[in-house]
């Protein structure tokens, strides 16, 4: 459409459409007494998102249904309702015998779930599929106040318990089987159960956190402390300069001579096993999981690589399962993590633990939570979600860092992006 000298696209005229004010405020005009005057800019947001954007995924569709509901007066809570099937999903807002709906497509809704929880809702009935979706924006809408918490408390577990039914699913359940795993002749069959059987996740790295961290833990230590450190670890791990192998501290400083004390001991905080804790304590997003440790055998290795003024030192430590593991796997398998910790974790952080979520933050919220379960009877849950950390061990981990220390430049030290990250793997459950 061209009015006088403009184009405007049909996907802005869409928009425009999409964004109409005026039905909007038709509905509120309706409804207003339900809600404080003060509400009026965050309800006009929300029936927007409901009932008119093209762009509301169904999951944000869900959210601010139920936010929705829940801003209302108690007396007009029941005048939202939602109806679902295999189907559709629909929102209904009923005022005095006139409604309004917004039905959609409950496939997205239903493989978004299932790619947070790992849970299949395809088979629930209509009423199975209700009560979930009823907790589900049970832990969304409520608050983690004293008021909410406890019937917030029950959804999440009434969450938890859908995904430990195999009832429902029992196909889509199948996971790591001890029996199965020992049934296996040979180490590589054993191995390759074991990969068959596992989930690998990425955590990305914050590099200016991690490099922040590196330098304070720098300035805590002198020039002769933190060499001694390097020369213990050295004997640890394969390190190699431009692809000579380096076996004694001494070597090293030789390698290094063209630096002053100061810039050394970065490149000493690089190499020492310190810099593991540092890197786990450096993710982009808090991941209590990755925090965690793998007790399977390790290999680390280091190497530094010189072009011109700048060193190229690459991190990479490496904890998989070998031949003298596998009996240790079938020791301690009730104690290795697997995606249900995963993604019931992630659960609990996302709607009890306000962002931006940190270690602090989540001990406290996992205290309040074992303060509720304390007053109830124990049940499978408890053995299953991992507050208490009853389940602790990753099956195999990879840590790998590339680091560029240039003494030249105003930044020194930089970390490379693209090859840097922290890979770990869990037991499917």
């Amino acid at each position: 459409m061209k009015i006088l000298n403009a184009n405007i696209s049909q996907k802005k005229i869409n928009k425009l459409v999409d964004n109409s004010p005026s039905d909007v405020m038709t509905i509120w005009g309706k409804i207003k007494d339900w809600f404080g005057f003060s509400q009026e800019k965050k309800v006009l947001t929300l029936i927007h998102n409901v009932y008119f954007s093209q762009e509301t995924t169904a999951l944000e569709k869900n959210r601010d249904f139920f936010y929705l509901k829940k801003l209302a007066g108690e007396q007009y809570r029941n005048n939202f309702q939602y109806k679902s099937n295999n189907n559709s999903i629909s929102y209904v807002i009923d005022f005095n015998g006139e409604t309004i709906e917004s039905s959609s497509d409950i496939t997205p809704f239903v493989d978004a779930i299932n790619k947070e929880l790992n849970l299949n809702l395809k088979n629930y009935s209509s009423e199975e599929l209700d009560a979930f979706i009823n907790n589900y924006y049970k832990l969304s809408a409520l608050s983690n106040d004293i008021n909410d918490y406890e019937e917030k408390f029950i959804a999440f577990r009434a969450i938890l318990m859908e995904c430990i039914d195999d009832k429902k699913n029992p196909l889509d359940k199948r996971g790591f089987n001890l029996n199965d795993f020992k049934a296996k002749e040979t180490f590589n069959d054993q191995y390759d159960y074991l990969k068959i059987n596992s989930e690998k996740y990425l955590v990305n790295i914050d590099t200016e956190k991690l490099i922040n961290h590196i330098y304070n833990s720098t300035e805590q230590h002198n020039y002769e402390e933190l060499r001694g450190q390097v020369e213990k670890d050295i004997l640890r791990y394969d390190l190699k300069f431009n692809n000579e192998r380096i076996s004694g501290i001494t070597s090293l400083e030789e390698k290094l001579k063209l630096l002053n004390n100061k810039d050394t001991m970065v490149i000493f905080e690089l190499l020492n096993q310190g810099i593991f804790p540092m890197i786990k304590d450096s993710f982009e997003k808090y991941d209590p999981i990755a925090s965690m440790y793998s007790p399977f055998t390790g290999k680390t290795s280091v190497n530094i690589e010189q072009k011109g003024n700048s060193y190229i030192i690459t991190v990479n430590n490496k904890k998989e399962i070998t031949e003298p593991d596998i009996k240790k796997v079938s020791d301690i398998s009730d104690q290795i993590l697997n995606d249900f910790d995963y993604n019931s974790m992630n659960l609990y952080m996302k709607n009890f633990v306000d962002a931006p979520v940190s270690k602090e933050k989540l001990e406290v919220a996992l205290n309040q939570y074992q303060n509720e379960t304390e007053k109830r009877m124990t049940d499978s849950i408890d053995t299953k979600f991992n507050y208490n950390q009853s389940r602790f061990v990753l099956l195999e981990e990879s840590i790998n860092i590339k680091f560029e220390f240039n003494p030249d430049l105003m930044k020194k030290l930089t970390i490379s992006t693209n090859e840097s990250k922290v890979e770990y793997s869990l037991l499917k459950s």
